[in-house]
């Protein structure tokens, strides 16, 4: 299964001709592949949540984009109540170096504690999940209080940036427990504690129905990225859904269907250890697969300065080589943009270069780049170092 756009062209009945050059300058109608005729291509620069972009990504040639965070928390405090003043900044300043720009709100780890109270005084679901060892509770995907607020927030959003050229892309969750990462909690009393709330696989397509129809209605202008991950399944009994990736493919095909052209299907876990392209058959990377060419990807993490080495599975090796070793992972699934931590963009200047021509089909079979001024940590304990 391939989900492509198709752009056709239909003739027009002559006494309309005359009217299509005043409906196109009047913004009534678009012509097919114009508006969203490409992808952003390359390397993207990750910022930190409510944290500025560092002028050495700014000069950065080999930067085509920077992806800006902030927590919903920060933006709407109160509710209807919006501070823009963080978002104006950072768009200003990367519009102003030439870079395009993807807007990410952590709408679920960073919602606001008044979205909480509205949802526990209309009598919402929660659900409690250990998070890396943090006991945590949300709302449930598919509240309708939390959907509510939610949705009303992206349209302001839209309203204040829609019409902002640099502005190319909208990252949109809708089965993100803690992160705008996918990520439905799915061990066996995690799965049991879902299905206790009322979990089904319907649901949770009419909660990402909502949430990317409302994006794209409140972005007509920009592409909305989806990042995409499998709920899990044993195959046998206690599983959420028909298979891992059911709600994940079934939320695209039903994206794409009613906004052709519009949805970017994203990765949020690139690495040197990702499955060989197309990945195995019924996987989340094979579904990247399919749903080229409208495809992208983010860093599982930083390489440089991380002492677990988890980009390359634990194992030691310069993080100069392992970053371009899992950029061109990315490139082979057709990935047009990846996002790259800031502090990789900045620490691995050599690394970043190869990724950019990678992205956009200039780079050659691998880079050697310099190693980067810093100590080479201990290895941790229980892994082999790799030279």
């Amino acid at each position: 299964m391939n989900f492509r756009k198709c752009e056709g062209n239909r003739r027009l009945p002559c006494s309309l001709n005359h009217l299509i050059p005043l409906l196109l300058c009047a913004g009534l109608v678009a012509s097919p592949g114009e508006a969203f005729a490409e992808i952003p291509r390359g390397v993207f620069s990750l910022s930190p949540a409510g944290g500025a972009c560092k002028s050495a990504v700014l000069s950065n040639s080999n930067v085509v984009g920077v992806s800006i965070r902030q927590s919903w928390m920060d933006l709407e405090p109160s509710e209807g109540v919006f501070n823009w003043a963080f978002l104006d900044s950072e768009v200003a300043r990367v519009a102003t170096a030439g870079k395009q720009i993807s807007l990410r709100i952590s709408s679920q780890a960073g919602k606001p504690a008044w979205v909480t109270t509205a949802i526990t005084s209309a009598g919402g679901s929660f659900y409690t999940f250990d998070d890396n060892g943090v006991p945590t509770t949300i709302p449930v995907f598919w509240d309708p209080t939390f959907l509510a607020k939610k949705t009303a927030m992206i349209a302001a959003m839209g309203a204040h940036f829609s019409k902002n050229p640099a502005i190319k892309i909208i990252s949109v969750s809708f089965a993100n427990a803690s992160s705008e990462d996918w990520n439905v909690p799915h061990t066996s009393s995690e799965v049991t504690q879902w299905l206790n709330l009322g979990y089904t696989s319907q649901k949770m397509l009419d909660a990402g129905k909502r949430v990317i129809d409302a994006t794209m209605t409140a972005f007509p202008n920009q592409y909305v990225t989806l990042a995409v991950a499998g709920n899990g399944h044993a195959g046998a009994t206690g599983n959420l859904d028909p298979d891992a990736c059911y709600v994940a493919r079934n939320a695209v095909q039903a994206a794409r269907t009613s906004w052709p052209g519009r949805l970017i299907v994203q990765i949020n876990s690139l690495s040197t250890f990702n499955p060989v392209a197309p990945g195995p058959d019924d996987s989340v990377w094979h579904l990247l697969w399919d749903s080229r060419p409208d495809v992208a990807g983010q860093m599982l993490l930083w390489c440089y300065g991380d002492t677990t080495y988890r980009v390359n599975g634990g194992v030691i090796s310069n993080p100069s080589l392992v970053l371009p070793k899992a950029i061109a992972a990315g490139a082979s699934y057709g990935m047009k943009f990846v996002e790259i931590y800031q502090t990789d963009v900045v620490n691995l200047p050599p690394a970043i270069g190869y990724a950019q021509d990678a992205l956009t089909g200039l780079g050659g079979p691998g880079p050697s780049p310099r190693p980067p001024a810093m100590a080479a940590p201990a290895a941790p304990t229980g892994l082999q170092a790799q030279p």
